[in-house]
């Protein structure tokens, strides 16, 4: 009886895990060319030859998604942004519904981008869900969809990808109409670098569409570099005191911001909403506990999972997907209405 050389034989010849081997022999991410150099001669002097029957098993669909959480590359370590592993949540929750595995990978830079799921057939597509601070990583996943590769993402600062979004221009909408109704009318709009975040630029048009319908004069708070949006949040309304801007509320584009400019405002001894009122934007579960509580835009982050999930599977199929908007709705709470000891829905 002839016992058929198998990869582990090549992987021991060669020096590798069997797992290099078989990204080796396909091309996969991750193998150096003289690593795969070896591989290849290894396999040519034991006569490999795959298991076409295996191969053919291997090319039917997996099952499984994979959900990338593309983290900050200046705050490796850092805890993952709240909205993103609330998202996370509501993935897994979807993708169960629709008997799907879910792998998670958290990834921050050139060392832990990874890929080629489809490829390597550890996943049928790839959900993305990050910041847009990590230009490189959606750099990476936009390559990977060109090459082949299925994915849909939530949070990409640009349309290169697929991606399920907030209706961010009416959300701010609202948000500011509110502050408007409730009297104010110097309203600052907090977000530092919204030019370079597609999230953030509607949020701001939403911001100058009220403020314009309205009359009113654009403040807009300086940009202030740090390793956090609660920081640069705490910077940028410091630098507006300290710069005598007069401002009655503040508008931030993200929860995040809102927390460091709640934190500001009471180091200066300024009453929250008495003297300055403060809407976020995201909703993360931690909104209600700041003190005072914080309004905000609350992201249907429920229907955003199960949107991900089903446009990662019409891709995987090769069907028309188009991606719908997920809608927000105004927490309305202390930080912005005195009245409102308690959250309620607008």
């Amino acid at each position: 009886m002839v016992l058929r050389c198998t990869s582990f034989d090549v992987a021991e010849k060669a020096g590798v895990s069997q797992s290099t081997v078989s990204k080796a022999l396909r091309d996969g991410e991750g193998v150096g060319a003289e690593t795969r150099r070896r591989v290849l001669e290894a396999a040519a002097t034991l006569d490999y030859r795959p298991d076409q029957r295996a191969v053919s098993l291997r090319s039917g669909p997996t099952g499984r998604i994979a959900v990338v959480i593309l983290g900050d590359p200046d705050a490796r370590g850092a805890p993952v942004n709240l909205l993103s592993m609330d998202l996370l949540a509501h993935v897994v929750s979807a993708a169960g519904d629709r008997d799907r595995a879910v792998l998670v990978s958290f990834q921050h830079d050139a060392g832990s981008f990874h890929a080629s799921y489809g490829r390597d057939r550890i996943a049928d597509g790839i959900i993305v869900i990050g910041t847009a601070r990590n230009s490189a990583g959606w750099r990476h996943f936009a390559r990977a969809r060109s090459h082949g590769e299925n994915v849909v993402c939530w949070g990409s600062p640009d349309d290169a990808l697929p991606t399920v979004r907030c209706d961010n221009h009416a959300g701010a909408a609202t948000a500011v109409r509110h502050l408007v109704a409730t009297g104010r009318r110097r309203i600052v709009f907090l977000g530092p670098g919204w030019r370079r975040q597609h999230a953030h630029r509607d949020r701001r048009s939403g911001y100058v569409s009220v403020m314009n319908e309205h009359d009113l004069p654009i403040i807009e708070a300086r940009e202030v570099s740090a390793s956090s949006r609660e920081t640069e949040g705490y910077g940028a309304t410091l630098d507006l005191i300290d710069d005598d801007v007069p401002f009655d509320a503040i508008f931030a584009a993200s929860d995040g911001l809102a927390v460091g400019a709640l934190q500001a405002l009471g180091r200066c001894g300024r009453r929250i909403p008495e003297d300055v009122a403060v809407v976020g934007f995201d909703g993360i579960g931690s909104a209600s506990f700041t003190v005072p509580p914080l309004s905000t835009m609350e992201q249907d982050v429920s229907l955003a999972g199960r949107h991900l999930v089903e446009a990662i599977m019409l891709v995987t199929a090769k069907a028309d997907c188009s991606l719908p908007v997920v809608p927000s709705t105004l927490m309305r709470r202390a930080s912005s209405d005195g009245s409102c000891p308690k959250t309620s829905k607008i």
